[in-house]
């Protein structure tokens, strides 16, 4: 797998971390959107001989997380949460399924428990605030917790993916971090970068964990 597949998505992330911490707000917009269409683009680069089960999974959870970038700037305001977390809900299935379809490990008790203690301090702070959305708040904790979990199965890169993720999505929701403790401008800094080295690592456990000799063929 060459490096070179990996170039977009460091261009594109170096273009939208700067836009932000410059407060370039249209340049920031723009290239959010790039993002999971680079990153897509190690996988698509993957000669098809060279594609485990897990392939397709990947690719249709980057297609949605780029829903859940995308979808919120073109619809009314007061549909973007739902738009948001509804494709990134969807992100998250496929991703369970994609590190579900390949041989595994088992994370260790320490994440295991710190995942678990983490996941129920952001339910206990952001339910109460998300009113009649607060089912759709707990299936979407659950779907995270369930994500990271699976990921750390597949060794330190896969657990310190879950854990980014995890971070990225509790320093994006709403009331988890107080915003006097973090600036809105610096937290969407690190909520993307957090967000992208996220999901570049969850790709990269499916570039890891093909099994060797097989291949897609359907």
């Amino acid at each position: 797998m060459s490096v070179l597949s990996w170039i977009p998505l460091a261009l594109v992330t170096l273009v939208h971390l700067a836009a932000l911490a410059a407060g370039a707000a249209t340049a920031a917009s723009l290239s959010q959107v790039l993002l999971m269409p680079a990153l897509a683009v190690v996988l698509l680069a993957l000669p098809r001989e060279g594609r485990g089960p897990s392939w397709r999974w990947a690719l249709g959870a980057l297609a949605a997380s780029w829903v859940g970038d995308s979808l919120p700037k073109v619809v009314p305001e007061d549909a973007r949460f739902l738009a948001m977390v509804g494709g990134f809900a969807v992100a998250q299935v496929l991703w369970v399924v994609a590190f579900t379809r390949v041989p595994r490990g088992r994370p260790p008790l320490a994440f295991t428990l710190l995942l678990i203690a983490v996941a129920a301090a952001l339910l206990a702070v952001t339910v109460p605030q998300a009113g009649a959305l607060a089912p759709a708040v707990v299936v979407y904790g659950l779907l995270l917790a369930a994500t990271a979990y699976l990921a750390a199965s597949h060794g330190w890169g896969g657990g310190l993916g879950g854990a980014l993720f995890v971070l990225s999505a509790g320093l994006s929701a709403p009331g988890a971090v107080p915003p006097e403790l973090v600036d809105w401008p610096r937290r969407d800094l690190v909520v993307m970068a957090t967000y992208v080295a996220a999901q570049a690592l969850f790709v990269a456990v499916v570039l890891r964990t093909r099994p060797p000799g097989r291949a897609v063929t359907r």
